[in-house]
Parts: C-alpha cells; sequence; structure tokens
C-alpha cells in the first residue's frame, strides 16, 4: 500500500489515490497540464545590498486577499532572488505589458548576461524601498508577511503597501509562449423553442 507524505499541498484525496495504489503524475505530464494554464506575465523585484535591484520573471503569482490586500509569489529556492527576498522583508510584483516581452527574456535570463537585464530600464523604490519598475502595465508594492515552504519553492505573502498601473494590455503566457489578448465574440442568446 502506498502512503502519500504528510507534506504542504497533499490533500486528503491524493492521498486517497496513492492509497488506491494509482500511478502518480510524473513530472513531464505535470508541466504538460501547468501549460494549458494562461497567466500574465510578472517581474519579481527586490532591493539588493547598495543602489541595485534583483528580479526574476514568474508567472506564478496570484492575490490572496482584499482584506487586508495580500498577494502570493512563488520562487524556487535555488533562485538567486530567493534568500534576497526572505532577508530584505520586502518586494514588488511588476506586471508586464504586451510589449514587454524583450524585458521579461531579460529578466528570466533567456537573453545576455543574467545581471544586466537592468540596463536601459527606468525604476524607483517606494513604500517599501523594493523597487517598482516605471514602465510596467501596473505594479505592487508588498512588505514581506509570511512564508510557507512547498516542494522546490517558498510560497511568499505578501501585503501590498503601495500600487499603482498605467494604460495598455497584459503579456500572456500559454503554451510555454508569449500571447496577447484578443477580443471574444459575445455569444448569442438562443431562442427558446417554445412558441406561445
Amino acid at each position: 500500500m502506498l502512503h502519500a507524505p504528510a507534506a504542504f499541498g497533499v490533500s486528503s484525496a491524493a492521498r486517497s489515490v496513492a492509497a488506491r495504489g494509482a500511478v502518480p503524475v510524473n513530472a513531464d505530464q505535470f508541466r504538460s497540464a501547468l501549460r494549458l494554464w494562461a497567466s500574465g506575465v510578472s517581474i519579481v523585484t527586490t532591493r539588493r545590498d547598495g543602489e541595485g535591484m534583483l528580479g526574476i520573471t514568474v508567472s506564478s503569482f496570484s492575490s490572496l486577499s482584499l482584506d487586508p490586500p495580500l498577494v502570493v509569489i512563488c520562487i524556487a529556492r535555488e533562485a538567486r532572488s530567493h534568500d534576497l527576498i526572505a532577508a530584505r522583508r520586502a518586494f514588488a510584483v511588476n506586471i508586464l505589458r504586451e510589449d514587454q516581452r524583450p524585458l521579461s527574456d531579460r529578466a528570466a535570463g533567456r537573453e545576455g548576461e543574467e545581471g544586466n537585464w537592468l540596463q536601459g530600464v527606468a525604476w524607483r523604490r517606494v513604500a517599501t524601498g523594493a523597487p517598482v519598475l516605471e514602465d510596467c502595465l501596473a505594479w505592487l508594492d508588498c512588505a514581506l508577511v509570511a512564508s510557507h515552504e512547498g516542494g522546490d519553492h517558498t510560497l511568499f505573502v505578501g501585503r501590498v503597501e503601495a500600487a499603482g498601473q498605467t494604460e495598455g494590455r497584459p503579456l500572456i503566457w500559454f503554451g510555454s509562449a508569449y500571447r496577447t489578448l484578443a477580443p471574444v465574440a459575445p455569444t448569442r442568446r438562443r431562442r427558446s423553442a417554445v412558441r406561445k
């Protein structure tokens, strides 16, 4: 009989499946399913020593609570920004516009040197001291209030201390590729088949 480990995120339903001898999902199946979840693209930034900052491209970001205003980000424990977020106790979520794909690629380390992605990028500090990008679609300046280990990532919970936004449309990530929004045609209401 298989027993699921008592770990963060393992539900009673998952333990029940394991107890029945079902084959657990493998990494490729898991990644393949997650590719079908469309999400916005953001860069999470935190302050470095001195005047610099460090950022990482993430799609694993969500609102958590309206009262108080809380968000959650999921950062790999091996990421360079992980320990800095924990030490600084602050981070900013910068939601990207559809024309900011190059910036996303640079922050993700896909282009050039990982440490040079900020060259030419305007930013400033707001309430917590975490850097916010001047030209993004929206930003949330957050004080770290809790952290929880989940597998190979840490969930950082931030209380939003300040926020700002501009005009534009978001950059979307779906099917392992960047996408943009397109209007959806309104659905037609079907007429009732019953006539009076």
